[in-house]
């Protein structure tokens, strides 16, 4: 997920988050086992609800047994999360087409509430193919889950030609049908945000943003800048990046330092939080704009940031950059912090890169390194 650019991004709200400048996401294992905890619950009442039907006093034991089977796997082991994933859809399937096969073949008309209730969730188990497989390894579950449930209604049809007739073959065809158009939709959905989200990444064809990195130029930078420092200019931090100057491993290779900046860029777009701020202030320099409770926690999420960069190697050469960063404290305005901070990065580069200064700081214009000792003390 890309950066919110949005001028409410770094809302009060956004402000209370303390854990530094890395984006924090929740462990996709964690997250199945709630999904699969949910539908656990799910089960267990839906058990107790139709305790007077025969086919679910079997099938709804018998599932919720199967997903506690699977919640325990990912919470207790370390099995492979596709595995447990692509095993507790067919679990579902099985029970829906079961059910399917009961109304079909032994209730008829009578289980059409049943079938009217079971419809919603097969849209549920559809869309949950693309959410955990991906668009390629849920195309084959899609057909087989589909082509069973055309089966059943060929099979009942084939036996039965008055049965066309009937209330609940006309339900599952219906089920069949809107089952088709959701897929065809979400797999239109994901082709197209996948093209909008590279389209933002490279910066083609969208005004205000940068066409080498794909960050927000300078122009939209200030613009975003002056709208967080507005709603709220307290713990405001203002860090400019410089992507350090690196000899490439074939010296022959071209435009090795350009690539090394859209490589940096990138890394910093899938590090930063949602909340923060990233623009392209030109000639390899970067701007992030985020919140943090004091100077000494906004040094120390870009003292962070900086080794992630290092941990991330292109070509087999591992970047590094150099950070100059300002504190907001109230006494500047946004055009000031930002110029701050680039003075900031101007006056460590002098000392050397690879490096994180906290200031406001000037440059030596003697060039004196040794006059910027005690700025990193």
């Amino acid at each position: 997920m890309l950066p919110d650019f949005r001028p409410g991004s770094l809302s009060a709200s956004a402000r209370e988050a303390r854990g530094g400048v890395f984006r924090t996401t929740l462990d996709r294992r964690v997250l199945n086992q709630r999904v699969l905890g949910g539908a656990l619950l799910a089960t267990l009442l839906a058990a107790l609800y139709h305790h007077n039907d025969p086919f679910e006093r079997v099938a709804l034991p018998t599932m919720a047994v199967l997903l506690g089977t699977l919640l325990a796997t990912l919470a207790f082991t370390r099995a492979p999360l596709l595995i447990t994933q692509t095993v507790g859809l067919v679990v579902g399937w099985v029970y829906l087409l079961a059910k399917v096969r009961y109304v079909l073949f032994v209730m008829g008309d009578a289980g059409l509430p049943m079938l009217l209730n079971l419809a919603p969730w097969a849209g549920v188990l559809l869309a949950s193919h693309l959410w955990t497989l991906g668009p390629q390894g849920s195309a084959h579950l899609n057909v087989a889950a589909l082509g069973s449930l055309a089966a059943l209604l060929a099979i009942r049809v084939a036996l039965d030609p008055a049965s066309a007739q009937a209330s609940v073959t006309g339900t599952v065809l219906q089920m069949l049908l809107a089952g088709g158009v959701l897929l065809l939709g979400q797999r239109g959905a994901a082709h197209r945000m996948t093209g909008d989200v590279r389209r933002a990444v490279l910066g083609q064809d969208t005004p205000g943003l940068d066409a080498l990195t794909g960050l927000p130029d300078r122009v939209t930078l200030e613009r975003q800048l002056e709208g967080a420092y507005r709603q709220s200019p307290e713990h405001l931090v203002v860090a400019a990046i410089a992507v350090d100057t690196q000899e490439p491993p074939d010296l022959t290779g071209p435009n090795f330092q350009v690539r090394l900046s859209a490589h940096v860029s990138r890394v910093l777009m899938s590090t930063v939080r949602d909340q923060d701020l990233l623009g392209c202030l030109g000639d390899g320099v970067v701007a992030l704009v985020m919140r943090a409770p004091d100077a000494r926690s906004a040094r120390a999420a870009c003292e962070r940031l900086r080794v992630r960069v290092a941990s991330r190697p292109l070509d087999g050469v591992n970047p590094t950059v150099t950070i100059g960063l300002v504190y907001a404290d109230g006494h500047l305005d946004p055009q000031a912090l930002l110029r701050a901070a680039e003075d900031t990065l101007g006056a460590a580069r002098q000392f050397g890169q690879n490096r994180v200064l906290l200031g406001p700081a000037h440059p030596d214009p003697d060039g004196n390194a040794e006059n910027l000792d005690a700025l990193f003390a």
